[in-house]
């Protein structure tokens, strides 16, 4: 018997070479973006916006098509390269964005709360003059992003505004040092 531990080799990660393009160029824009901190999902997509360098690695509007779509930072997750630190989309609420606390009675309505999305729809009504029949138009007058897109589509404008907690996640220590290497090598050669 052998009183050496095994130990070994296999990265706790799919390699580089064995990902999509889609899932490499985002892996690039997360390291380049944000390095090794953790960063919410819907403020990775503001933040390659705001980016004036970012072009230096990867192609800015092909990246932020790819990250209009959630799978792709779950599918790094699952390769080994992300680690999610907290699942977004709890307790979700439609936001009255204009509310004014002088004049309307309620900032936001919880999910499956019927009687405090119609109260936001009225007061919204009544702030921009129009009547509450524009429910009719609706074919479930109960689905909230049914009844947000008529009250937004009718104002002209987005005064309704879905909000949930977003989703947080950050680099694996051992994948940031390998992608962030990737990034600089593709900023480099780019010069």
């Amino acid at each position: 018997m052998s009183s050496k531990s095994e130990t070994t080799t296999e990265p706790d990660h799919t390699p580089w070479d064995e990902l999509t393009a889609a899932r490499q160029r985002v892996a690039l824009t997360i390291a380049y973006v944000h390095g090794p901190t953790t960063f919410n999902r819907p403020d990775l997509r503001d933040d390659v916006k705001d980016s004036s360098a970012i072009e230096d690695v990867v192609d800015k509007d092909r990246v932020l098509t790819s990250l209009k779509y959630t799978r792709l930072l779950n599918a790094l997750e699952e390769h080994g390269y992300l680690i999610k630190e907290f699942q977004g989309g709890t307790n979700p609420v439609i936001l009255d964005v204009e509310y004014d606390s002088d004049r309307d009675t309620r900032n936001a309505a919880p999910w499956g709360d019927d009687s405090a999305l119609h109260t936001l729809v009225d007061q919204v009504c009544d702030r921009e003059g129009i009547t509450r029949d524009l429910l009719d138009e609706v074919d479930n007058e109960y689905d909230f992003n049914e009844v947000k897109d008529k009250v937004n589509s009718e104002v002209g404008r987005f005064v309704l505004r879905p909000y949930a907690d977003p989703s947080k996640y950050r680099f694996t220590k051992e994948t940031y040092s390998l992608v962030r290497a990737k990034a600089e090598k593709k900023a480099d050669s780019d010069e």
